[in-house]
This record gives C-alpha cells, sequence and structure tokens, in this order.
C-alpha cells in the first residue's frame, strides 16, 4: 500500500470509528475482495447489484446505442464542438432487435460499464469510418473484440 493509500485509509477508519448523525458513507465497488478488513468491518449494510441478465443487457444495448449512435448525446458532445460546431450524424442501418439480442446473448458476464464501454467503442469506430455509417458487420466485429477482450480479463485476473 502507497503512502497516499494509507493516509487516505487512516482518515477514512479515524471519521468512521463512532456513529455519526453528520456522516453517511456510501461506497461502491466491483471489487469487494480489495477492501481492507478494516473498511469492511465498518460497513453497515451491503446490497449488492448483480451483473445484468440477458433481457438487461438487451435494454442497455438499446439504450446505449440511443445515447451513443442515434443522436440523444450529440448535442453534449464535447469533442463535436472541439472539432466543429455539430458532430457528424451517423447513420444506422441494417441493426434490429435480432442483433442486439444475439449481442446480449454473446455479453454474458459484461457489468453495466462494460456494455456502455462497447457501445462507445461501437461509436468510435463508426466516427472513424468516412461515412460514419453503422452497419451489423461493423457492430458485430466490436462485439467480437470486446467478448475476447472480456474473456482475456477474466483469464488475466484468474492467473493473478
Amino acid at each position: 500500500m502507497s503512502e497516499a493509500q494509507r493516509s487516505a485509509l487512516n482518515a477514512l477508519l479515524f471519521r468512521t470509528g463512532d456513529q455519526s448523525r453528520d456522516i453517511a458513507l456510501v461506497l461502491a465497488t466491483n471489487r469487494p475482495g480489495d477492501l481492507d478488513s478494516a473498511v469492511t468491518d465498518r460497513i453497515d449494510e451491503v446490497i449488492e447489484f448483480p451483473i445484468p441478465r440477458e433481457d438487461e443487457r438487451f435494454k442497455l444495448l438499446k439504450l446505449y446505442l440511443t445515447k451513443y449512435l442515434c443522436g440523444e448525446g450529440d448535442k453534449d458532445s464535447r469533442c463535436g464542438r472541439f472539432i466543429k460546431n455539430t458532430p457528424q450524424k451517423i447513420t444506422v442501418k441494417d441493426l434490429s432487435d435480432d442483433v442486439l439480442r444475439e449481442a446480449a446473448r454473446r455479453t454474458e458476464g459484461f457489468s453495466g460499464r462494460e456494455i456502455a464501454k462497447l457501445m462507445a467503442s461501437v461509436q468510435a469506430a463508426v466516427y472513424g469510418r468516412p461515412d460514419c455509417v453503422l452497419d451489423s458487420i461493423l457492430f458485430h466485429e466490436i462485439v467480437d473484440y470486446k467478448v475476447a477482450e472480456h474473456h482475456q480479463r477474466i483469464k488475466l485476473a484468474a492467473e493473478a
């Protein structure tokens, strides 16, 4: 543990040693095993949010497709403001619910954040094309890449 981490831990432990009406501490992690036992001893309640099931992953894929690729996020795009006044319009072709359902099936074990990152990668790949078109072929390529990356990350974590 670095000196900065040790200082932060000591400050946390000092402030949470007794009951307080002035402080409410909420911790969120996707790596609960990494929490120090002195920290976990001070947690009064634990709420687990499990990895999304297939139907939830499908809904997340649709949500992020709309947010990142179908225009809802364009008005808030910071990069678009630096490059030009409006970001390039993305055209979505032949990306049916069946294609998204297949992706939801293939992304077993993905967290909500991983789904968001997958769709951000799809957006980046589309912006990397001269025509800014998202079709099912490109979508499948990105899903394949992210699924392989996910499995590699799990393999590396198991070896560590």
